[in-house]
């Protein structure tokens, strides 16, 4: 079932108790905004209650006409329909808002229209007017040859108002759909992420739907937790394993559906403990689907549902209600993009029954979420189908066109990342205690609504020290932070300690200010909304890294401001020997642990395990990168929306090959090898890794240009609450002391002149030299960078156009760059940069004049292309590029380059703004360029025939160039060391490894030297497994590897996968018990080949290892969490110089 077998045309006829026909026009689409964006909860319990007074059989949408079963039918439906509208009437009498009249004047936007499919129930009630029982559609429906098209009125006929169709009017696409097992799916009643976990092999291949049998699904009843796990082996007849108990992702399936049918919200948060969960809350599933190139079309191949990351949105709806769709650059481009974007805006999707709609895109993204319609299914009140809800529904919730008729169509567009930002829910505000404030603006700004550089407060407000404290507590942090990143109702942005002592105290009830530049959703009155608007979703802690790293533009802008080359060749030289040397000194009895040290920093291995332990709550905890993005950072807040690798198997640990235990990464392979005991000089597969690392860390300095500065820290910026700081002045004072690289000192607060920046750094006034300076009046406020609310403009707006709302900036106080950089005059943007830009800026009211005049279809899908603006195509990686080659060719200063800076930077904005790069304006531009490529890019490649190498018109030496030739030179200087290394390597089999296998064998010798053979037999029965293990392992690495195609591993990494399971089969043996009979295998394998041996018992080689060096045994996740002090490694390396003098 692929997205080619789209529904044949049909005309589609709802039908109603009276047999009333109703209209698609657009005009009859529009409604009384103000009516429906002011009405209550799209979730009420009236559902329930009409649910309990109606015992009504769902009907299941039929796809083809069967005639005798309708005609059937229709008089119980007739019957049900009369029975449904006595007790509908009743409800609405006692509905409080069912006594205001409905003007007949039609609104200015989407006004409402005669009754359609999204406003008739399941059940066949037909919507009465501002009544908000989420309709589940499960419709009976006449079906016939044709297009979806429902007959207009006829003259004369009443009409009945009800709510707008959004995403209705669609294409119908299967992700993964079939009507006769679908059937049988309802029957079973089986979990929704055993079905997901059906579906998911059917789009992968692995079974079909004619698989599906009764005896089959028969076996997969019952909750996640008691039968998700096992649906392939009960799809593969085979009886599942103990070993394969259920894991965390099926137990939170079912807390999420308990909290579903309850209704109460509790997946917001904030309610408490759930479930055996203390402080749960819902949304932390994800569901993720890959789309790819099909022919012509395009499918969808499901991927495993992980535990991941936690929104706003997900904990509303619920994680099952979202699915997210992986969108592979290479599908982006030219005709196959448009196709793609085509496809997604034409189209809703069904995955077993349910219907997704797209709702948003972003960053290789498109979000889909379940509506109330279904598809040869029934509705299920008893799992919480009724409480869905319809594309309209969700848009009022989330951002009511009715009451943002002047927000331009594009940034409306853009207000549904703010639900989609990685979060965690903390504290409730109460209605009264969200107040809204204005924003400071720059001295003499009298002329209305100022730009952005004029707002010296962009993006931050004040949050009282009661909730700053209340957050500390629900988060458990060791101390209050002084500033928060977070989401609340229709707000973002960054929230500082209150600068008055009163709302400082940790006591009381939370409050909350909202600057305007902060409030981008007008959600009415905050009494009136659902809680999940009150709730404060926190994004991040303000918290300090360091030190910073350059980057390629970071350079460039220094040597721009006259850096002279030496000093920066000196930086680069210095860190690279300084972690060559950690990873390389391998004398001394403690020089292992120096090592171990060094290869974790280098992986940033503890930060990756924690992240996989605790999904979408490490910026949230504090842990990870400030700044999850360097050239791309504006807009990206979800850094922990990691990509989902395929799984090797049901491992508890998904770090680790469930049969052999190897670490799935270098690093951590590299840290297991040295924690068992092994030397990179007696054991060459240790050598080889570390080589890599090595490697891998010189690479990154020379490709990256990431050079690494001591005396410079990462922090969030905030504009001064006191506003005592003068134009040019900054503040920063850490929680923890700081100690100089040079001197040794030790201090809190950086003072005197320092450099500050923010990426990426495009413009020569991209970076400022200002002065940090000491204020008493700031004490309190802790790893936050404090900037001047004076001046003609912000500080933010000259570093890149920044602004307050999560913007990290780099502080570095290094005398070696501050002293000799001068800060360029700010370079303002080319007069006529705006007449290289199509303005499509649209507003929402403007928008509904247009779409009015189309049909219902056509707005339809006008509506969903707003949805996916995030799906255009907008240049930003080719302006990018351009923007290097001007820098190189002409000069960072150059009218030229400058020029395409902004280009970049408009283009990076685009989704807000609705501008558009002018095809000849673009088709010039990369003329312009060509396939030029400056010496740096083309030195790095592997491949330089046929690149065409820039010529530089200045005779000065470019910064990139110099560097790349000079870390090229330490790159050959260093690994030429490690080379030599290899000379004292001892290259012989380890003793401790082989030990076991030539243990038993003389065992088995002497037992058939003695009459008993039964021991011999059984070695050899092992030997016979462990040798066809073997032989299948040389074919496959003799195999050519090949690129990966559609998110699966290459042939050859999955021929190499398939001996390690045979190898983890364990031959049937009498005499060896289970855990010796491992040890015996693994030592084998290892005579047989050393290589070979750690690729199928990883885990029991380093086992044998460790046991003979004395090992103290502890449980996994101890060694997740393990980590050695940098004040440790200082101790035992003075101990160790003591020792040698």
């Amino acid at each position: 079932m692929n997205l080619e077998s789209k529904m044949d045309p049909k005309t589609v006829v709802y039908e109603s108790s009276d047999d009333e026909e109703y209209s698609y026009g657009w005009d009859d689409f529009k409604m009384q905004v103000e009516a429906l964006d002011h009405s209550q909860s799209p979730t009420q319990p009236s559902v329930k209650v009409l649910g309990e007074k109606l015992s009504i059989s769902q009907e299941i949408t039929p796809r083809a006409p069967r005639v005798d079963v309708r005609s059937r039918r229709r008089v119980s439906h007739d019957e049900e329909m009369r029975e449904i509208d006595e007790v509908a009437q009743g409800l609405i009498a006692s509905d409080s808002d069912s006594g205001s009249a409905l003007s007949t004047e039609q609104s200015s936007l989407f006004s409402s229209r005669t009754t359609s499919m999204s406003s008739v129930e399941s059940t066949g009630l037909k919507r009465a007017p501002n009544w908000s029982l989420p309709p589940p559609p499960a419709i009976k429906r006449k079906v016939s040859p044709g297009a979806p098209v429902v007959s207009l009125p006829q003259v004369g006929k009443s009409r009945k108002r009800s709510s707008p169709e959004f995403g209705v009017e669609l294409e119908i696409v299967h992700i993964v759909h079939c009507e006769k097992a679908q059937s049988l799916l309802d029957r079973h009643e089986l979990a929704w992420g055993t079905i997901f976990e059906l579906a998911r092999g059917v789009t992968r291949g692995m079974w079909t739907f004619q698989d599906m049998t009764e005896h089959r699904l028969q076996k997969l009843k019952g909750s996640n937790t008691q039968s998700a796990w096992k649906v392939a082996t009960v799809m593969a007849d085979k009886v599942p394993s103990a070993m394969g108990a259920p894991s965390e992702l099926w137990l939170e399936y079912d807390r999420e559906q308990l909290a579903i049918v309850e209704n109460k919200g509790r997946g917001l948060g904030t309610m408490g403990q759930w479930e055996g969960k203390d402080h749960w809350y819902g949304g932390k599933i994800q569901q993720v689907a890959r789309i790819v190139k099909a022919g012509a079309s395009f499918k969808f191949e499901l991927e495993k549902p992980e535990i991941r990351r936690s929104h706003r949105f997900a904990r509303f709806l619920g994680s099952r209600r979202i699915l997210q769709v992986r969108v592979p650059d290479n599908l982006t481009y030219d005709k196959v993009g448009s196709a793609l974007r085509e496809f997604l805006i034409s189209s809703k999707f069904v995955l077993c029954g349910r219907v997704f709609v797209p709702f948003h895109a972003k960053e290789g993204s498109v979000y889909l979420f379940e509506t109330n319609e279904n598809i040869d299914r029934q509705t299920n009140l008893g799992a919480g189908d009724s409480h869905r809800l319809t594309l309209y529904q969700f848009v009022k919730w989330h951002n009511p066109l009715g009451l943002n008729l002047t927000q331009p169509i594009s940034k409306w567009s853009t207000r549904w990342a703010l639900g989609l930002s990685t979060s965690v829910p903390t504290i409730e505000f109460p209605p009264e205690n969200i107040l809204f404030i204005s924003d400071q603006h720059a001295v003499g700004w009298d002329k209305g609504k100022p730009p952005a550089k004029k707002i010296m407060t962009d993006g931050c407000g004040y949050i009282s020290g009661a909730a700053l404290t209340a957050i500390m507590r629900v988060m458990k942090y060791s101390s209050r932070p002084t500033a928060v990143q977070g989401r609340i109702a229709g707000a973002k942005g960054m929230w500082v300690l209150h600068p008055d002592p009163a709302h400082q105290i940790a006591d009381g009830p939370p409050t909350i200010w909202i600057r305007d530049s902060q409030n981008k959703i007008n959600l009415g009155s905050l009494h009136e909304v659902d809680s999940a608007h009150r709730i404060f979703d926190l994004l991040a802690p303000s918290r300090v890294t360091g030190p910073s790293r350059l980057s390629s533009q970071t350079l460039v802008n220094l040597a721009h401001g006259r850096v002279p080359l030496p000093v920066l060749k000196e930086l680069m030289a210095d860190g690279l020997h300084e972690e060559v040397r950690q990873l390389t000194e391998w004398s001394g009895p403690d020089s292992m642990l120096m090592v171990w040290r060094a290869v974790e920093q280098a992986g940033r291995v503890l930060t990756s395990r924690l992240r996989r332990r605790i999904a979408g709550q490490a910026r949230a905890l504090g842990l990870g990168q400030l700044r999850p993005n360097e050239e791309f950072a504006v807009g990206i807040d979800d850094c922990d929306d990691v990509a989902v690798s395929p799984s090797l198997g049901d491992s508890i640990n998904r770090g680790r090959n469930p049969h052999s235990g190897s670490p799935l990464t270098l690093h951590e392979s590299v840290l297991e090898l040295l924690q068992a005991g092994f030397h990179p000089l007696k054991l060459d597969q240790l050598f080889d890794k570390l080589e890599y690392v090595v490697t891998r860390v010189i690479d990154e300095y020379i490709e990256k240009f990431h050079i690494p500065v001591k005396e410079s820290l990462e922090a969030y910026i905030i504009p001064d609450p006191y506003g005592i700081l003068e134009e040019g002045q900054i503040h920063f004072r850490s929680s923890e002391l700081i100690t100089d690289p040079e001197s040794g000192t030790q201090m809190d607060t950086v003072t005197g002149s320092v450099l500050v920046w923010r990426n990426p750094t495009r413009l020569p006034s991209d970076v400022q030299k200002v002065t940090a300076v000491s204020h008493p009046k700031l004490a309190n406020y802790f790893d936050v960078i404090v900037f001047p609310v004076k001046g003609e403009r912000s500080l933010a707006s000259y570093l890149g156009g920044g602004d307050y709302d999560g913007d990290t900036v780099t502080l570095v106080w290094s005398k070696r760059l501050v002293e000799n950089f001068n800060t360029s005059p700010l370079c303002m943007a080319p007069a006529s940069l705006s007449n290289d830009f199509e303005r499509e800026v649209e507003h929402v009211k403007d928008f509904d004049r247009r779409v009015s005049k189309l049909s219902a279809k056509e707005a339809q899908t006008a509506f969903q292309k707003v949805l996916l603006l995030g799906l255009a195509e907008t240049k930003i990686g080719l302006y990018s590029k351009f923007h290097d080659l001007a820098v190189y060719e002409r000069g960072y200063a150059s009218a030229a380059a400058i020029r395409l800076a902004y280009m970049f930077t408009t283009c990076l904005d685009a989704s807000k703004t609705g501008l558009r790069v002018k095809a000849h304006v673009f088709e010039e531009d990369r003329k312009f360029c060509g396939n030029r490529k400056p010496y740096y890019t083309v030195a790095l490649e592997k491949s330089t025939e046929g690149q065409a190498v820039s010529k530089r018109k200045d005779s000065t030496p470019y910064i990139l160039d110099a560097l790349v030739d000079e870390g090229r030179r330490l790159r050959d200087d260093f690994l030429k060391q490690y080379s030599i290394l290899r000379s004292s390597s001892t290259n012989t089999a380890d003793h401790d490894l082989t030990s076991p296998y030539l243990s038993a064998s003389r065992r088995a010798t002497q037992a058939s030297h003695a009459g008993f053979h039964i021991l011999q037999d059984n070695l050899s029965t092992v030997k016979v497994h462990v040798q066809k293990a073997y032989g299948d392992w040389q074919t496959a690495v003799a195999l050519q590897k090949k690129a990966s195609e559609g998110g699966s591993s290459d042939p050859r990494s999955q021929a190499i996968q398939k001996s390690v399971r045979y190898f983890a089969r364990r031959p049937e043996v009498l005499f060896f018990a289970d855990e010796e009979l491992k040890i015996i295998m693994a030592s084998y394998a290892y005579n047989l080949n050393c290589t070979f041996g750690f690729s199928v018992a990883f885990t029991e080689l380093c086992a044998i290892k460790a046991r003979v060096q004395g090992a103290v045994l502890f449980a996994d996740r101890f060694a997740e969490v393990m980590c050695i002090p940098n004040n440790i490694l200082r101790a035992l390396s003075q101990a160790q110089d003591d020792t040698d003098d």
